[in-house]
């Protein structure tokens, strides 16, 4: 069987999009296919027989490596303030039109293409429903969408201390219906049948391919019946991948998105770009997955 990041590229050629991608500052470090950048970086292994997986084992241990610098950039109180500015980068003035665009999104697929979702306790027969915020920084989707729209419990997952021990705090007396969990998402290990909702924005790339893979597949068996996984990121058009080496993350074209999400095993249930916001920032599209029947 042929490794992960081979699948991918055979997915995306089979499909006529690009393998190709290129530096967030540098235009002229430019990658011709994800393979050759993840050798450059030493992120590959290549076996005796061929097979080539994400490598934790080489000298400079570029996997650890690649999520000590993530991490060490959500940790830097300068890069990185603990409020909703900090966690979207500068553009807290976006923060309204998102939660608003999520929760649409939300309620059109309750309403029109999965009505069995349970959002509220009232429609899970009364037993209490769950939601998982990965990559929660300080809860602003927990606080802003998830409880709101009727969630009894939110989990939130996040790997810099300082940004989840400050998530009580932002969150005030939401904080009763939260738990917190302080660990990175390649080694969060979801509890089977445990989740209604589980959301993902702007942290996907900082996972690597073979980890959001299996993260995936960690989250779908994670999937109460009828639930889903919504995955809202940042996307490139022209390339397959734009390597941004200051915090460690990787924006990904969508077609690569959702062949990572094929892989898994999920298959998209419905999807559409927010809109609103300002031009000058990638397209950020909204993917609801659900385990393939």
């Amino acid at each position: 069987m042929a490794d992960i990041t081979q699948q991918i590229e055979d997915a995306l050629k089979k499909k006529g999009n690009p393998i190709c991608g290129k530096d967030s500052v540098d235009d002229e470090l430019v990658y011709p296919s994800i393979t050759e950048w993840k050798r450059s970086i030493g992120m590959l292994l290549v076996h005796e027989d061929g097979y080539s997986t994400e490598n934790a084992t080489t000298p400079n241990n570029s996997r650890q490596q690649w999520y000590k610098t993530g991490l060490d950039y959500w940790e830097n109180e300068g890069t990185c303030p603990a409020t909703v500015n900090g966690m979207l980068g500068g553009f807290a003035s976006i923060s309204k039109c998102d939660l608003e665009g999520s929760a649409q999104f939300i309620s059109y697929i309750k309403s029109n293409i999965r009505p069995e979702l349970n959002l509220s306790n009232n429609e899970n027969g009364g037993v209490p429903t769950c939601a998982c915020e990965c990559g929660a920084g300080i809860g602003r989707v927990s606080k802003g969408l998830l409880l709101p729209l009727g969630i009894s419990q939110c989990d939130l997952v996040e790997p810099s201390p300082r940004l989840i021990s400050s998530a009580p705090d932002y969150l005030g007396d939401c904080a009763s219906k939260c738990r917190f969990f302080c660990t990175g998402l390649q080694d969060f290990q979801p509890k089977a049948n445990s989740y209604d909702l589980i959301w993902m924005q702007w942290m996907i790339g900082y996972l690597t391919d073979d980890d959001l893979v299996h993260f995936l597949q960690r989250c779908m068996t994670a999937l109460r019946k009828g639930g889903i996984v919504v995955i809202k990121d940042n996307t490139c058009e022209k390339e397959a991948f734009v390597v941004d080496r200051d915090d460690a993350s990787t924006t990904r074209s969508l077609p690569y998105i959702i062949a990572i999400a094929e892989l898994a095993g999920l298959h998209v249930v419905h999807q559409q770009y927010q809109e609103g916001f300002p031009a000058d920032i990638f397209p950020v599209p909204m993917i609801a997955l659900a385990p393939k029947r």
